[in-house]
């Protein structure tokens, strides 16, 4: 069975920490819908920014490592450098294009991804030093992106599976995710059906497909935060529209780590 996530939670400034990851002098961290960190018409950037400034302060990461991504519900995978620091940070325009996904082995870079009912992925291996965050909804998770990120580990840095330690953001779950029937053909069981309507157990899935990676479930860790049955908490664009904040999802060494 996989693991509840032991989370830190800060009120005051309204983000999520995976203690898991903490341990290894790692910050996975998750904001909230107090906070509105994404790139909008309605905003100016130079607002957004400081307000990213002030999370990632917060969390205990550094800023001006903060790499973005420009999310196209795909399965790229990018691997970032040191080189890559600050990409997406200060604008979306800057965010690496056509991925929803990246790792890197680079002690100087944060990874993040914004979601707003996608599941956002945090993976680590301890041993080698590297990360990888992932933006999955159902089209990334059709085209596979769970298990091309543990197969990009195992190519990358020669990650064994069983190395791995996974988390699970918040993201709308099967109490809330209504699809079209199309779905059932591709998902199978993993969509139910209730009251004559379709639920795609998106994180189900994914977890499956780890598993078939070779990760056990000991070794992941899930929120358990569904985005719509926790709107209040959480920006959902299943409830609110098009016009939803995405929360922001980060990843990297701490800035007081030794």
């Amino acid at each position: 069975m996989v693991l509840t996530a032991e989370l830190k939670k800060d009120d005051t400034h309204g983000w999520y920490q995976f203690r898991a990851f903490e341990k290894q002098n790692i910050i996975a961290a998750f904001s909230t819908r107090r906070l509105h960190l994404n790139f909008s018409p309605d905003k100016p950037d130079s607002v957004v920014i400081e307000e990213r400034k002030h999370f990632c302060q917060s969390v205990g990461v550094a800023f001006d490592s903060l790499v973005g991504l420009e999310q196209v519900h795909g399965a790229n995978i990018t691997r970032v450098a040191r080189a890559d620091r600050g990409r997406g940070g200060r604008s979306q325009d800057e965010a690496i294009r056509g991925t929803d996904a990246a790792l890197t082995d680079s002690l100087d870079v944060v990874l993040s991804v914004r979601t707003a009912d996608c599941a956002p992925l945090f993976f680590l291996d301890p041993g080698r030093g590297a990360i990888g965050m992932a933006h999955i909804g159902w089209r990334g998770a059709k085209a596979g992106l769970a298990s091309k990120m543990v197969q990009a580990f195992r190519r990358e840095f020669l990650t064994k599976p069983e190395d791995l330690i996974v988390a699970v953001g918040p993201a709308i779950r099967h109490c809330c995710y209504e699809v079209g029937a199309e779905l059932k053909r591709v998902f199978k069981s993993f969509v139910t059906r209730r009251r004559g309507r379709y639920y795609f157990d998106l994180v189900s899935w994914i977890l499956d497909r780890l598993r078939r990676e070779g990760i056990r479930h000991e070794q992941v860790y899930d929120s358990g935060f569904c985005t719509v049955c926790l709107n209040d908490q959480f920006p959902s664009r299943r409830r609110e529209g098009s016009i939803v904040s995405p929360m922001l999802s980060v990843l990297g060494r701490g800035c007081h780590a030794s």
